[in-house]
């Protein structure tokens, strides 16, 4: 049977064969399975896993489940463990710093191009999802709040344009998912955060670029600020390895 390599290095069977088709999948289904259940804190940082334990609760071989497990120790999400099987990554404060200098640089540029967008579909997109978003806040619903801003950065990044960059700010954003939902309880960060958004998506719209670049940088930082502050007095102390 011949085989293709991937961007992670992993042997692939090509698609044009339907037992390939359905190793395919089933390393999706493990793939989504698992980054769900560990993104939602189902699986604690730090706690281990077995392909034979996935494989068993989805009812499939361990072949697609370790081929799973490649892919999400690539995107920073597992670690393997010597006769231990694999362990759920903990995000240290480095890796926090990391993936903000990235979101810093990256996020403020496509800012910067959504503002050059012409698309008055995308545009009107933009402007009703962050009427939604307050309009979340002022009924105390975390919930629709939470979509609401995956939905508006969703559109900024689409009408910058650049795939690429988009993809990468995405990857991280999953990276950093399970301690956002912590971070967004804490008092008055919804409000502070629509503000900050409100003023970006105002420069957007008005054509802004440089406006809207400095004030996602500034959005930005003011996140990574109190996030650090949170990890550093609230969570880290309490845990050994990370979170």
């Amino acid at each position: 049977m011949q085989t293709k390599t991937n961007n992670v290095g992993v042997k692939e069977p090509r698609a044009n064969k339907s037992g390939s088709n359905r190793t395919t999948t089933l390393q999706q289904k493990a793939y989504h399975f698992i980054k769900e259940k560990i993104m939602n804190r189902h699986l604690k940082p730090g706690s281990c896993l077995t392909d034979g334990q996935v494989a068993s609760e989805l009812g499939m071989s361990r072949t697609p489940v370790r081929e799973a497990f490649r892919l999400l120790e690539y995107e920073g999400f597992l670690s393997s463990c010597a006769r231990r099987g694999w362990q759920v990554y903990c995000l240290s404060l480095k890796d926090i710093q990391e993936i903000f200098d990235i979101k810093e640089t990256l996020e403020s540029m496509l800012a910067r191009k959504a503002a050059e967008c012409e698309d008055e579909r995308k545009r009107g997109q933009l402007k009703r999802t962050m009427v939604r978003m307050k309009k979340s806040v002022i009924a105390n619903d975390y919930e629709a709040w939470r979509k609401a801003d995956v939905e508006l950065h969703g559109v900024l990044l689409a009408m910058s344009g650049n795939g690429r960059a988009s993809r990468i700010i995405c990857d991280l954003n999953d990276q950093w998912y399970r301690i956002r939902l912590g971070l967004m309880a804490m008092q008055g960060r919804l409000e502070r955060s629509n503000r900050e958004h409100e003023v970006v998506v105002e420069k957007i719209l008005a054509g802004d670029g440089n406006g809207a670049e400095r004030h996602m940088r500034d959005h930005l930082h003011n996140l990574r600020e109190e996030l650090e502050r949170l990890l550093l007095h609230v969570i880290l102390p309490y845990v050994e390895t990370g979170v």
